[in-house]
């Protein structure tokens, strides 16, 4: 988490990897729209790749969760 808040605060880019159910999507979602609110001024962005169709529907579905809980 704390590699993914510096490559924020840089502005860089990030590659996440990890296996399939350790919870990658609801994480990275969490950290930037969390980062995304505390920063409004710097008008980021979030560009999520996927494989398949479903794959963003499933990540479009679990953000629009998480922003009924914010």
């Amino acid at each position: 988490m704390h590699s993914l808040k510096q490559t924020l605060d840089a502005r860089g880019h990030a590659l996440l990897e990890m296996p399939s159910g350790t919870g990658k999507t609801i994480t990275l979602l969490a950290l930037v729209v969390a980062y995304i609110q505390y920063y409004p001024e710097r008008k980021l962005k979030l560009i999520y790749c996927s494989r398949t169709v479903p794959e963003i529907e499933k990540t479009l579905k679990e953000l629009k969760n998480l922003m009924k809980y914010r």
